[in-house]
């Protein structure tokens, strides 16, 4: 009995351990991102606003260089209250261009959507997919989510993927309603965590001016009392 509450605690304060780290690793990935949207030099088109999952905006950038799919996609998005907007590429490259230029407020959540056409041979995905980890490197809070015909290898290094079908549209939205929700919610984390400490800062701070404020009036020759202004500290006068 005693060894299994003993095994039962180590899996519980494992548990814990792995779950602090999970929280840490988020909001590095999530202020790293912020910091890099930061630098941009121009500021970025308008985005998606006034959604229920998150007050922040919502980028949505669609991949592919068959123009008829990307329109067909754009249409299908425009019919959807939440995310009207979309901007369309035709590379990897081009979005990761747009992003380094593009100056973000804070918060901003930004959903790169992949567009795999079926004609596409290996070596073209694979460049699209290694430009995909680049940009993530620089930008871990970037939500990737590929829509492909067929299945490759190096796909699975996205968030999401979404094989085409009769619910690619519908299982695409679920997708990015989980990734905004999620990524809300990682931001909450990080602005709860902030204002702690800040307010810790603060607090320390408040105590030690007022310390410091009743010390040195303390010493004060024409003070009769014998602490300062506060009377906090005695202070002893010749």
């Amino acid at each position: 009995m005693t060894a299994q509450k003993t095994s039962s605690k180590n899996r519980s304060y494992e548990l814990k351990k792995l779950k602090a780290e999970c929280v840490a690793e988020e909001n590095m990935r999530f202020n790293t991102s912020q910091k890099f949207r930061k630098k941009g030099i121009s500021a970025v088109e308008e985005g998606n606003k006034g959604l229920k999952a998150t007050k922040c905006e919502v980028f949505l950038y669609l991949v592919s260089k068959d123009e008829a799919q990307i329109q067909d996609l754009q249409e299908q998005f425009k019919k959807i209250k939440g995310y009207r907007k979309t901007k369309a590429f035709s590379t990897v490259a081009e979005v990761s261009d747009y992003v380094t230029k593009s100056k973000y407020n804070n918060n901003t959540i930004i959903i790169l959507t992949y567009i795999t056409p079926q004609n596409e041979d290996s070596a073209e995905i694979q460049n699209e997919i290694t430009a995909m980890t680049q940009l993530k490197a620089v930008d871990p809070s970037m939500d990737m989510i590929v829509i492909t015909g067929t299945s490759h290898e190096a796909i699975s290094s996205v968030d999401f993927t979404v094989y085409k079908s009769s619910e690619t549209f519908a299982q695409l939205l679920k997708n990015i309603t989980w990734a905004v929700r999620e990524q809300d919610r990682i931001r909450k984390q990080v602005e709860a965590k902030q204002f702690i400490r800040v307010a810790i800062i603060s607090f320390f701070s408040f105590f030690f001016l007022l310390f410091a404020v009743d010390f040195i009036t303390g010493l004060m020759d024409d003070n009769p009392n014998p602490s300062g202004i506060f009377g906090i500290l005695p202070i002893p006068h010749d």
